[in-house]
């Protein structure tokens, strides 16, 4: 994989430059598109829900959600369709199968890229600003990467098997969406009292939750449980590695079908 790394890196990098080639706007459409998802949820969540009560700056709060957790969906959903999609590349080259759901989630980070610098854009129109502790977003990007990578693997060699799966991951990740605080914050309900205790623990768990927490901590200074960013260093390390383990064993059989 090391020896064929430069095609990991050009597929994505072609794709990203050619997706809105044909449109008027161009490469404008990756800043364009996720700040009309960010002024739609906004107007739903804050001004006709008032999910914005008790939130600091919560444009820029539901932006990073938003942001960080279409990041995920898209990279998962991508890699689910990253064996399937490419067939024929693999019939008539031979290279390891594992780079083509490594390649896609490359490819949902380079746009990313964009959703980042809109995302520094609010922070600026806010008020809110740049600090220095976006000197570790860096940090929080590998980790969040090693996530999407685990679970991309995982979407892959299961859509393989079973084309159902690239039906109903947007399913999931919508009903997800809703239990990892992108719109409005999950942790009144992991203090609550009220609240089971086996549902506390799986929100406390739930990796996007963390994630979107570093993340806000980095753009919004909110605070960061040090232990629950420990689990979730750890359950990224189990789902990358479980991930790719999971992915190699069917490695001979990819292109096949």
């Amino acid at each position: 994989m090391w020896d064929r790394r430069s095609f990991a890196v050009a597929m994505p990098a072609e794709e990203v430059r050619s997706t809105h080639q044909d449109t008027l706007l161009g490469n404008v459409w990756h800043l364009v598109n996720p700040l009309l998802t960010v002024a739609v949820y906004y107007l739903v969540f804050a001004v006709f829900l008032k999910a914005n009560r008790g939130i600091d700056n919560y444009l820029l709060w539901l932006t990073v959600g938003v942001f960080t957790f279409g990041l995920t969906t898209r990279s998962v959903l991508a890699g689910a369709t990253s064996i399937t999609a490419n067939v024929g590349l693999m019939r008539a080259m031979r290279f390891p199968r594992a780079l083509l759901p490594v390649s896609t989630v490359l490819g949902r980070l380079l746009t990313f890229g964009f959703e980042l610098l809109a995302i520094g854009f609010v922070a600026v129109i806010t008020g809110q600003g740049l600090s220095r502790r976006t000197l570790l977003l860096p940090l929080v990007l590998v980790i969040h990467t090693g996530f999407n990578m685990g679970a991309a693997f995982v979407a892959a060699r299961l859509n393989d098997s079973y084309r159902d799966v690239q039906q109903l991951i947007p399913f999931v990740f919508r009903l997800l969406m809703y239990v990892s605080g992108v719109m409005f914050p999950v942790r009144q309900y992991v203090d609550s009292a009220n609240t089971p205790g086996f549902i506390r623990r799986a929100i406390s768990l739930n990796p996007m939750v963390q994630l979107l927490d570093l993340y806000r901590w980095v753009f919004l200074g909110t605070p960061v449980d040090l232990l629950r960013t420990a689990e979730l260093v750890g359950i990224t390390a189990v789902v990358l590695i479980f991930g790719f383990r999971f992915f190699r064993v069917r490695e001979l059989m990819y292109g096949r079908a």
